[in-house]
Order: structure tokens, then C-alpha cells, then sequence
């Protein structure tokens, strides 16, 4: 499972931070394509930010 990191000072915007943090995770064999992303709530806890930009992130992913 993926665990996201946002950087709130970083000047990237936080749904980009979500689809590097991604990227990265399938590069480094983390996630393997067809595994399945933490749900947008999960994110939501664990990061405290809008379920529109998380969902946003996975409309990207796409």
C-alpha cells in the first residue's frame, strides 16, 4: 500500500504530489500495475486534504 506524503510547502500542487508519489512507487516495484490505490477516504485520514483533489489525482492516473 502507498503512503502519501504532502509537502504543503513545496509549491507542487498536492494532486501532483499524489501522481509522482505514485509513478515513483510503480517504478520501484511498490505497486505493480493492476494493484489497487488506497481508497480517496484512506488518503483523505491519512492526509487531511479535499477528497476532490485526491480524486482528482486518480482521474490523472487513468
Amino acid at each position: 500500500m502507498v503512503e502519501y506524503r504532502i509537502d504543503r510547502h513545496s509549491g507542487v500542487a498536492t494532486y501532483v504530489q499524489i501522481v509522482q508519489q505514485t509513478k515513483q512507487a510503480l517504478r520501484l516495484g511498490l505497486l505493480r500495475p493492476g494493484d489497487q490505490l488506497p481508497t480517496a477516504r484512506e488518503v483523505v485520514e491519512s492526509t487531511a486534504i479535499n477528497p476532490n483533489t485526491v480524486l482528482k489525482a486518480y482521474r490523472e492516473l487513468e
